[in-house]
């Protein structure tokens, strides 16, 4: 019998973390986080974020988890496997000599850190992957004279733009009309399995553009617990039945200190968008099938685009790489 399929798109399992350490008298001390649960000392880690190189996505980690940040060297420590989210995560390992160490972070209230010296730190460690790796750290950091680092964090994250085709609807009476048509009940499954797939990528919007009509504004309300808090809501009606020139437009005049804009629409207007903001070469790191998303863009879709631009106004035809694209069906929406 041949090994089940992982209910999520391979992106969401390859993750990076770092080993927090510093030199005190000449001997290497880590720093080691509780786990979630509690349970076990580990080390920040979490998903490689869209448009993110490993190292910086998880510096991000570093600062969010444990409050620290400092110069990642890019030496990769070497790699762990950890079965999550019905598959297996891959886990690349990097040092990070930490230079800064807040009192308060964003996580400070749900862990604990603690710093350890090199050798009870490898025993402490609760996966026995992590153990051997942090246990190779002597040689793989320079002596605490010397300088051999890459980038320093938390970095900024590049622009996303997120679009997301409204969820399946309905036709219960005859005499609704179309911008009045509520979500089915397969559409409402569907909007479940897609809110904890952007939960898990922490697909977290400061923007969302969402059309007027009632399909998508219920699509919005069914997915608003996974994009955070801070996510600000325009609804327009202006983006009902907007062709891709009109989206586009929407899209440019997003203020700059957006950074991740999810916009929720109708096709065929967003499908002919993403078509036309996409390039048509592939990120060689998380290889997507263009091709598919042109075939069909179904109900509930998520298409994950990565814009390296300064400014939204610039955003044009072939600006975008894509990252990702995901239908309801291919993460487990109930049929």
């Amino acid at each position: 019998m041949g090994k089940q399929r992982a209910p999520y798109p391979a992106w969401i399992y390859r993750q990076s973390a770092l080993v927090p350490y510093r030199w005190d008298h000449n001997e290497l001390h880590v720093l080691l986080i509780s786990s979630r649960s509690g349970k076990r000392w580990v080390v920040p880690k979490g998903i490689v974020e869209p448009g993110m190189s490993p190292i910086a996505s998880a510096l991000k980690e570093a600062h969010e988890e444990a409050g620290v940040s400092g110069r990642a060297h890019d030496r990769l420590l070497g790699r762990y496997r950890q079965d999550k989210w019905g598959g297996t995560c891959d886990i690349a390992v990097y040092p990070l000599e930490v230079t800064d160490e807040r009192d308060d972070w964003p996580e400070a209230r749900r862990r604990e850190r603690r710093w350890f010296h090199l050798d009870d730190a490898a025993r402490e460690a609760g996966r026995r992957g992590l153990r051997r790796i942090i246990a190779r750290l002597p040689d793989a950091v320079p002596e605490p004279s010397a300088s051999a680092t890459t980038e320093t964090g938390p970095l900024p994250r590049p622009r996303l733009v997120c679009l997301l085709r409204h969820a399946k609807s309905s036709h219960p009476d005859p005499k609704l009309g179309d911008e009045e048509r509520p979500l089915a009940l397969r559409g409402k499954r569907a909007c479940e399995a897609m809110s904890r797939y952007m939960s898990l990528g922490e697909v977290h919007p400061d923007l969302v553009l969402c059309s007027s009509a009632l399909r998508t504004r219920q699509t919005l309300e069914r997915i608003r617990p996974a994009l955070g808090e801070d996510a600000r809501v325009q609804h327009s009606s202006a983006l009902y039945r907007a062709d891709p020139r009109a989206m586009l437009g929407h899209l440019r005049g997003c203020p700059d200190d957006v950074s991740n804009v999810l916009l929720i629409g109708h096709n065929p207007g967003l499908q002919a968008l993403a078509l036309r903001l996409v390039h048509r070469g592939v990120d060689s790191e998380a290889p997507v099938d263009v091709a598919a998303m042109a075939a069909k863009f179904p109900t509930g879709a998520l298409a994950i685009l990565i814009y390296h631009g300064a400014r939204w106004a610039d955003l044009d035809t072939g600006g975008c790489q894509l990252h990702s694209f995901v239908s309801p069906r291919q993460i487990g929406e109930a049929p």
